[in-house]
């Protein structure tokens, strides 16, 4: 009886904390760089952080179009967002710069978008393998004196997508090669069978004097979907066009990725769970990495004995994208005996 009361206690402080105290969601912008020129008056270089650091947020989450909608969103909306902050480096006078860590609050982000119609998605640490392609002046460069294949990963610090580049091989060549006629309809599956990645990218880039015709041939998430792109050189080097050639496709990408995860906050879903308590250790080491988990909103107990609990999980997205945040915390989510059951592993 004593261990059932210790066991509903933790339950209690389990599901009253949720994954607020998390230090590593997708809500919180981590060093935000303010100037210290700018003022010196702490408060001013906070207020430039929040708006910098929901621009930060946004960006991550959003679609572009929607990013545009509420960008300018006013100062004291954006401090209603926000649940504490902390200054990184104020010890360090002679450091120019500032940094501040952002958390902003879940429920209130919600709300927030609930408010103004908007879906966000979760694509941090999406895994991506892609492959430019140069056409100029007629002829492909496949991997030699091929800038996108040589410069892709360059500035990657900021990238939400972590991309894989193919490594130099004859059968490559080779399919290019055989494809040349019809090169926008090279078959990507067949072309990358040999790494084990879900999102998958040929990028045809054609270059002919200020103007880069660019086909995005993608499979994401099993769904296959093209884009055709058009860039004119505003003025640039060739390096620096060959660098925004880079960017304008990651963005394309990033927003193709997005459209297929997105999390319409206004509906949410429910699993109904069992979770076997095999010992009480075990029970704090899964409320560790349950929270952690930001597309879970919350937990309601529904049985419990000495032996398991059965849970109501409330959260937002699809089925398939919970059972791979849980994976990722090392959580087992499958069907037995017609029953949802989740197991650390």
């Amino acid at each position: 009886m004593k261990n059932l009361i210790f066991i509903c206690c933790i339950l209690i402080i389990l599901f009253k904390t949720g994954n607020v105290l998390s230090d590593n969601n997708i809500f919180n912008v981590n060093n935000v760089e303010i100037s210290k020129e700018i003022s010196t008056n702490k408060e001013k270089l906070a207020n430039q952080a929040f708006k910098k650091g929901f621009k930060e947020l946004i960006n991550r989450l959003l679609l572009d179009e929607d990013y545009k909608k509420i960008s300018t969103t006013n100062l004291d909306q954006i401090k209603r967002l926000i649940s504490y902050y902390q200054i990184k480096n104020k010890e360090k006078e002679e450091n120019n710069n500032i940094r501040f860590n952002i958390f902003f609050d879940k429920d209130k982000i919600h709300n927030f978008f609930y408010q103004k119609n908007i879906l966000y998605s979760d694509i941090i640490n999406t895994d991506m393998i892609i492959f430019p392609l140069l056409i100029s002046d007629k002829q492909y460069f496949i991997y030699t004196k091929n800038y996108f294949y040589e410069n892709w990963n360059k500035e990657s610090s900021k990238d939400l997508i972590q991309y894989t580049l193919p490594t130099e091989n004859i059968e490559s060549i080779q399919k290019i090669k055989l494809n040349k006629e019809n090169i926008y309809k090279i078959n990507i599956e067949d072309f990358f069978k040999e790494y084990n990645l879900e999102n998958m990218a040929f990028a045809t880039i054609k270059i002919n004097q200020n103007i880069a015709k660019v086909f995005l041939n993608t499979k994401i998430a099993d769904k296959k979907l093209n884009k055709n792109l058009l860039i004119t050189n505003p003025g640039l080097n060739q390096k620096q066009f060959n660098n925004r050639i880079i960017s304008e496709i990651k963005n394309v990408i990033r927003d193709l990725i997005k459209s297929q995860n997105l999390i319409d906050v206004r509906i949410p879903s429910f699993l109904n769970v069992k979770i076997r308590l095999n010992n009480k250790s075990n029970l704090v080491e899964f409320n560790n990495r349950l929270k952690k988990i930001d597309l879970i909103d919350s937990f309601y107990v529904q049985e419990l004995n000495k032996d398991y609990v059965l849970v109501k999980i409330k959260y937002l997205g699809k089925i398939n994208k919970i059972i791979k945040k849980l994976k990722d915390q090392n959580i087992d989510l499958n069907m037995r005996e017609g029953q949802w059951q989740l197991n650390i592993i």
